[in-house]
């Protein structure tokens, strides 16, 4: 029993610093004009580790601070020429989007959709942005799903192209019949010019098989 009670102790000990190291960094990062930029990048890349790794509903009070955020997208304008920091800032606010139901405000948004174009940073805000509840009022959403696969390292990229397509059709949501043939048009590019398992050909002949039917039903609606 000893040994179990001990055990216990250490593990609430472990969080307890944890969590102390968590606020110590949100601390910072609220007074982040104080520092230099050398010592926000340290501060952000210690930062960005909590909300990546794993989860903990400790983390929750911090990790869902929208003004904290705000604080990250400050920095990244501030030093928009420092790939490091803007690649750690949007995987934090990605993570904290994602995996802890951050509410993100309109000027958090807009930071990622400039992020977009940024070429060192592009991968990253791809594979955080769906997850934003503005992202679906966005006009240039369609535009932007389409644009995916072109986004270094490509290989990558079009598997996370393949996940958000997967992800829209598990919504039922409508998609545009030019879009719908758009993503049929890459898929099947892609089955065919690329080397997969059969695991994967078959997961993806089913997601294009999804889309056809989709692009039946919209012409028949239209016809009707």
């Amino acid at each position: 029993m000893n040994i179990l009670n001990d055990y216990i102790n250490q593990k609430v000990t472990f969080m307890e610093q944890k969590i102390k190291i968590l606020e110590d960094l949100k601390d910072k990062l609220y007074l982040w004009e104080s520092y230099n930029e050398e010592d926000l990048e340290k501060i952000i890349s210690a930062f960005e580790k909590f909300p990546r790794k794993e989860f903990s509903t400790f983390y929750i009070p911090i990790l869902t601070d929208t003004l904290l955020a705000e604080h990250l997208v400050a920095i990244g304008k501030t030093f928009p020429t420092n790939t490091c920091m803007l690649i750690n800032i949007i995987s934090s606010i990605g993570n904290m989007v994602w995996r802890y139901k951050l509410h993100p405000t309109d000027k958090v948004f807009e930071f990622f959709k400039e992020a977009a174009s940024h070429k060192k940073v592009d991968y990253y805000v791809s594979l955080n942005i769906s997850y934003f509840p503005q992202y679906i009022f966005w006009k240039r959403r369609w535009d932007y799903l389409i644009s995916i696969p072109n986004i270094s390292p490509k290989k990558k990229s079009i598997e996370n192209f393949h996940t958000e397509v997967k992800k829209i059709l598990s919504t039922k949501e409508k998609i545009p019949i030019q879009v719908t043939k758009e993503l049929l048009a890459i898929l099947k590019k892609h089955i065919n010019t690329t080397k997969m398992s059969d695991y994967l050909i078959e997961n993806y002949l089913n997601t294009i098989h999804k889309l056809e039917q989709k692009l039946k039903y919209s012409y028949d609606s239209v016809n009707l």
